[in-house]
């Protein structure tokens, strides 16, 4: 088996504890070519001084303060600097199974035209305990399956949830990614910039859903999901529209079904009014 180098990029943001959890989770790792690369956003030095320890230990390990916030440009820095064949986002409050990679590569190895590989992801509290799924992390198959891109990417667009999987979650090889990061169809996406990478890498080829849970996702009162809250889908019925594009949402059922899934997500609501009203016009023309 082939071992090409996979770069695990982490945008810091002052949660030096959770961090230290995920940096653990990826040197601890079975697959045994990995370099991380984490770019500190933070308002303060608590993240620095936590991995000077790391640093002295780890050379796989490479880290970048940055002078001002970055935001979204911090996504896009992590990228830039990673030389690994593959990437894996890893948010620093989340934290890999052991054998999360090893298990991935596996699909790019013995399968062609592999563009993502996602899982099951297992949802934990504060203290890492166990909680039950949310809506969006329901396990989607019992069983691992390879799958058509354009159809995991219909059952995300048609239920107006990210069930692919947060970054934390998802492989895919660096050279797929020909725009930025969260960039579709020209837009760069800010509250849902990994369902536009995902989008974007399931328009060229197949997906691998497996079942077991290989990552970890946090929940908690600080992250950012919480603090976004109804504006996370402010961005939904643009990226809905623009997939028509790559051919996702390709019958008329299928697109009603997502328009529905959006406007009944936001009904009620009043600062989505102008969306309701575009809703309208687009389900017209359908009929």
């Amino acid at each position: 088996m082939e071992w090409p180098l996979v770069s695990i990029v982490i945008p810091a943001y002052n949660r030096p504890h959770t961090l230290q959890i995920a940096i653990d989770s990826v040197l601890e790792q079975t697959y045994p070519n990995i370099e991380i690369i984490i770019c500190d956003d933070s308002t303060n030095n608590g993240v620095q001084e936590m991995l000077n320890p790391y640093l002295h230990s780890f050379p796989q390990i490479k880290y970048y303060k940055n002078g001002r916030n970055l935001f979204l440009e911090n996504w896009h820095k992590c990228f830039d600097l990673a030389s690994g064949e593959y990437i894996n986002y890893l948010m620093d409050d989340d934290v890999f199974h052991k054998e999360k990679i090893e298990k991935m590569i596996y699909f790019f190895n013995e399968f062609e035209n592999i563009t993502l590989v996602t899982s099951y992801r297992q949802t934990i509290n504060e203290s890492g305990e166990f909680l039950p799924p949310i809506h969006a992390t329901t396990r989607l198959y019992q069983e691992t399956r390879i799958l058509d891109g354009k159809m995991l990417a219909n059952v995300a667009l048609t239920r107006c949830q990210n069930v692919i999987g947060e970054p934390t979650t998802v492989l895919f090889k660096k050279r797929d990614i020909i725009e930025r990061f969260g960039v579709y169809k020209g837009k760069q996406y800010s509250l849902i910039n990994d369902l536009a990478a995902w989008l974007s890498l399931l328009s060229k080829g197949k997906a691998v859903y497996i079942s077991e849970a290989l990552s970890y996702f946090r929940l908690h009162p600080n992250q950012n999901n919480n603090t976004l809250g109804l504006n996370a889908f402010s961005e939904w019925l643009d990226i809905m529209i623009a997939s028509r594009e790559d051919g996702f949402l390709d019958t008329n059922e299928l697109y009603k079904t997502a328009l529905h899934s959006y406007r009944e997500r936001i009904k009620g609501y009043p600062q989505f009014v102008e969306d309701i009203k575009r809703i309208e016009k687009l389900l017209k023309t359908l009929d």
